[in-house]
C-alpha cells in the first residue's frame, strides 16, 4: 500500500497541470472570442456612419453672378440705365402734346369767360363767354322774330338759351322768352328742374346764322323786372 500512494500522487499532479492548461486554453479562446465579437460590432458601426456621410447629399450655397431682375430691370451694382427707344420717346412727346394742348384750350376757355358781380339783389353775377357762337338756323330771307311757341325762330331761341347754360333743353323749365329791345334782340328766363339755378340770357341775331347768346345772368331769384 506505501509503494501505491506516490504513483496516485504523481497521476493526481499531472491531472492539476493538464486542468489547469485547459482552462488556461479556455481562458484564451473566450478572450479572443470577445475580441473577435467587439472588433466586428465596432467595424459594423464605423460602416455605418461612413455610409450616412456618403449618402447625406451635400448641400452648398450657390452663388449666381447674374444680377437680380425686377420686372425688366436689372436691380444691384450691374443694373444698367436704359434710354426710351424713338417709338416711347415720340409717344411720349405725343403725349405730352396733347396734355399741353389740352391745358392751353382749357386756359384759353377760362380766359375768355369774363365774370362780373352785380349791383342789383336779383342777379348774382354776370357772364359773359367769348366763345359762344350763334347756333346756325333754318330760317332764310328777312328774319322776323316771333314768340308764337310754335316757329322755327321760337325753337331756334330756346337751343341759344339751353346753349348758355350748359344745360339741355330737357333740363330747364323755360319761364319766360320776351323781346330784348330790338327786333333782333331777346330775352329768356330759365331755371334748372329743381330751380336750385336760374338764369337770364340776352340773344342777338346774326343775320344767316342764327340766335347768338351774348350775356348771362346768374340769377338769386325768378322774380326780376
Amino acid at each position: 500500500m506505501a509503494e501505491r500512494e506516490p504513483n496516485f500522487s504523481r497521476m493526481s499532479r499531472k491531472k492539476s497541470k493538464k486542468d489547469k492548461v485547459l482552462n488556461i486554453l479556455i481562458g484564451i479562446v473566450v478572450v479572443l472570442i470577445l475580441i473577435v465579437g467587439v472588433t466586428f460590432i465596432l467595424g459594423d458601426d464605423k460602416d455605418e456612419v461612413s455610409d450616412d456621410k456618403q449618402q447625406e447629399p451635400q448641400q452648398t450655397e450657390e452663388v449666381s453672378d447674374k444680377p437680380i431682375l425686377v420686372g425688366e430691370q436689372p436691380v444691384g451694382k450691374d443694373a444698367v440705365e436704359t434710354e426710351p427707344s424713338e417709338e416711347e420717346g415720340s409717344s411720349s412727346d405725343e403725349e405730352g402734346k396733347i396734355v399741353n394742348e389740352a391745358v392751353q384750350e382749357d386756359e384759353s376757355v377760362t380766359d375768355a369767360i369774363t365774370t362780373t358781380p352785380s349791383t342789383d339783389q336779383a342777379v348774382k353775377e354776370t357772364v359773359v363767354d367769348a366763345n359762344w357762337k350763334p347756333l346756325g338756323t333754318k330760317q332764310t330771307g328777312t328774319h322776323v322774330s316771333k314768340y308764337d311757341g310754335e316757329s322755327d325762330d321760337w325753337y331756334e331761341k330756346k337751343q341759344a338759351i339751353a346753349y348758355a347754360t350748359g344745360l339741355s333743353e330737357d333740363q330747364l323749365i323755360y319761364w319766360r322768352i320776351q323781346n330784348g329791345g330790338s327786333p333782333q334782340k331777346a330775352e329768356g328766363i330759365v331755371s334748372s328742374l329743381d330751380k336750385s339755378e336760374k338764369y337770364k340770357v340776352y340773344l342777338e341775331w346774326v343775320d344767316s346764322e342764327g340766335w347768338k347768346p351774348v350775356k348771362m345772368d346768374v340769377l338769386n331769384t325768378l322774380e326780376t323786372k
